[in-house]
């Protein structure tokens, strides 16, 4: 026993050095610890100006192994960008311009909320340019030993108004390598150096797919009420269905916020993403309307008023390939506006075009078919998903560009303007949100509007200044669709079905609407081939149980005891709605002297029908087929076989009968008698 208890001993005592001697010398060496000190922004002044020279920031730091004092923040301050790919390439990697001056040593500080740092710097045209004064009513002055940045500029002569890239860097003592590191930007803004064109337009369309987005953009909006935003919300994110007391002030939050007195507008959206191209090459363009009008029933019913006239798909792969199916598609849909991404034009510019597509278009679909159509920015869209754990930071570099946008042509005369819509799988950020509402109000750059005040104060094309084009045409490409032959064949066979059986029942049941929006819900261009195959089996199996509610009752052999009788027959409803449905009868052993159908109206359990029928034999088992249809004779509900026993005996089968016992009689006499004769006589 006492052995064992050494080796343990000796065992503990072992990785006791260990243990120590690796902390010595990893003490020793100075090394920093393998764990980087993540790096966010938590806040920034979005602009500075004359007026307000202040640029402040406010850093996360979330590294909890170092300790606090041997941490500290690095700013470096460089000159202008000068094209929108050097914007883009600054975004996530450490500028190369000319540095124009240096913060260092910002302090690492611990609160009750965690470990940050906050530097202010006062930011100047040039060296003769002095900094306000009074700074009564500011909240972001700094101290008059603030840091001072020189943009070696003259307001007035030379336009200072511009973006400057910002290195931000976590350093630890004694260690020249970052342990994190990002670039935000510092905007310049000069309100008088502007041309009569006014600040750049930029209509943000924020989608809103589920009620967690929902409360998580609401209260920016309503905080920010007067930043115009255009919101595309998902109709089955307001359902009415939904009467909990959170949904109902959702609702009324989003009422409030696009109303005839609110800034924000509407767009009506179908009931699932569809991809107009893809239906119509489908064969399924019908299903545009109806997705349209479930969609703007569901907005109508939660008492909201979108407007009907635009359609937004950033989403979809548009090509020359499909430019008549998307004429086809923009008719169903009733629309007279198109947003789509500005890589499925034919032409798109590169990122360094001087114009960015500023101006709305006319959409050429071949055929003398046109649409007015508005492109987003996928260069700065892409801000939107480029940063998830750091939201604030993506939000004010999507401002930045935005804004180096309006500086490239910012004396222009005629009214320009950028349409930004998130990727798909972009979430909704509530802090993201609140960063690039505050970044966007009372903005002297930006100024955010609808797509429909878009529309109506910025032209098509440009002025001389500005020669952007009046029409623009897809990129080229094969119709691709996403819709294999026989699952389009399903949907459409399914759609004329479940149309026969909602013309045949009384009333608007929930049940036929859940399947309507059930086979609406196959369409959604999100889904893959297989899963939706998956999606059409089971609505499938969801009608089947629908219609599986009207059956025929199951009946005994009937028997016929004469030529004329009539057969009874049962038609069971379990359905919880009215429905009238045709009955047929045939079969090539009777005949049915008052017709062999007859329409019945199923509003209770149990409908019986007798049908007279009048044999044309008599036998066993003697077949009838009952069938049980909607009006319009698509749709079989129930189908069933009765066996008719038929032991009635005509007239013309008991006169054969007779003659034929008269005949045994009369053959049966005469054999008798010929008996006797021939019989030998007794002696």
């Amino acid at each position: 026993m006492s052995k064992r208890w050494t080796v343990i001993a000796l065992g503990l005592l072992l990785l006791a050095l260990t243990l120590l001697s690796g902390g010595g010398s990893a003490g020793a060496a100075g090394a920093p610890l393998k764990p980087v000190a993540p790096l966010t922004l938590q806040a920034q002044t979005p602009w500075v100006q004359a007026s307000a020279p202040w640029f402040n920031v406010t850093l996360g730091i979330g590294e909890p192994s170092i300790p606090a004092k041997q941490l500290h923040i690095n700013l470096i301050f460089y000159d202008r960008i000068s094209s929108l790919s050097q914007f883009e390439q600054f975004t996530g990697a450490t500028p190369d311009n000319r540095v124009r001056s240096t913060v260092t040593d910002v302090a690492v500080t611990t609160t009750s909320g965690g470990r940050s740092a906050s530097s202010c710097v006062t930011v100047l045209p040039n060296t003769s340019a002095t900094a306000p004064t009074t700074t009564t009513g500011s909240t972001n002055a700094c101290p008059a030993n603030a840091p001072i940045v020189y943009l070696n500029c003259t307001p007035g002569l030379d336009t200072c108004g511009d973006i400057y890239p910002v290195s931000v860097a976590l350093y630890r003592q004694g260690n020249s390598n970052s342990l994190a590191r990002f670039t935000t930007f510092l905007t310049y803004e000069q309100p008088s150096a502007v041309g009569d064109g006014g600040a750049l337009r930029v209509s943000w369309v924020l989608p809103l797919g589920s009620r967690t987005a929902l409360a998580s953009a609401l209260p920016a909006l309503s905080t920010h009420h007067q930043v115009p935003v255009t919101l595309a919300v998902n109709p089955q994110a307001v359902s009415s269905a939904d009467s909990s007391r959170t949904s109902r002030h959702l609702v009324g939050q989003l009422g409030a916020l696009t109303s005839g007195t609110g800034a924000d507008e509407l767009v009506n959206q179908p009931y699932v993403p569809v991809n107009l191209a893809a239906l119509e090459t489908a064969g399924l363009g019908g299903e545009i309307t109806g997705q349209v009008n479930r969609g703007l029933q569901m907005l109508h019913d939660a008492k909201l008023h979108p407007t009907t006239s635009t359609w937004v798909d950033t989403d979809s792969d548009f090509t020359s390939g499909t430019a008549g199916a998307l004429a086809a598609g923009t008719k169903q849909a009733h629309i007279d506006t198109l947003v789509l991404n500005d890589t499925d034009l034919a032409g798109t510019p590169s990122a360094d075009t001087k114009y960015a597509q500023a101006h709305p278009f006319s959409l050429e679909l071949g055929r003398g078919d046109h649409v007015t159509a508005l492109a987003a920015n996928s260069s700065l869209d892409s801000r939107f998903t480029a940063l998830p754990k750091d939201p604030v930071l993506a939000a004010n570099q999507l401002l930045a560009g935005a804004e180096f946008i309006h500086f490239q042509n910012a004396l222009l005369d005629d009214k320009r303007g950028i349409v930004l819509v998130p990727p798909s799988g972009w979430r909704a950020s509530s802090t993201f949100i609140e960063a690039l509402l505050t970044g966007l109000g009372n903005n002297h750059a930006l100024s955010p509007v609808t797509l429909s005040s878009m529309l109506n104060q910025v032209q098509a094309g440009g002025d001389n200044d500005d020669p952007s084009p009046t029409t623009r045409r897809l990129q080229g490409g094969s119709a691709a669709g996403n819709f294999s032959r026989s699952t389009a064949s399903r949907i459409a066979s399914a759609r004329q079905d479940l149309s026969s059986l909602t013309a045949a029942v009384s009333g608007h049941p929930s049940e036929l609407s859940t399947l309507n929006d059930q086979l609406l819900s196959t369409e959604s261009s999100t889904l893959s081939n297989a899963k939706r195959t998956g999606s059409v089996s089971r609505y499938f199996r969801s009608f089947d149980h629908v219609i599986g509610e009207v059956s025929l009752a199951p009946e005994r052999t009937i028997t016929f005891t004469s030529r004329t009788a009539a057969i009874p027959i049962t038609v069971v409803s379990t359905a919880p709605f009215r429905v009238r449905v045709v009955l047929s009868i045939q079969s090539d052993k009777f005949n049915f002297p008052n017709g062999d159908t007859r329409s019945l109206l199923l509003d209770r359990p149990t409908t019986p029908v007798r049908v007279q029928a009048h044999a044309r034999t008599s036998g066993d088992r003697l077949p009838v087929e009952v069938t049980l249809r909607t009006p319009d004779g698509r749709l079989v509900l129930a189908r069933a076989t009765l066996t008719v026993h038929s032991t009635s005996i005509s007239i013309v089968g008991i006169a054969l009968t007779v003659l034929a016992g008269l005949v045994l009689l009369v053959w049966w006499g005469r054999t008798w008698r010929r008996s006797r004769l021939h019989r030998p006589r007794a002696h």
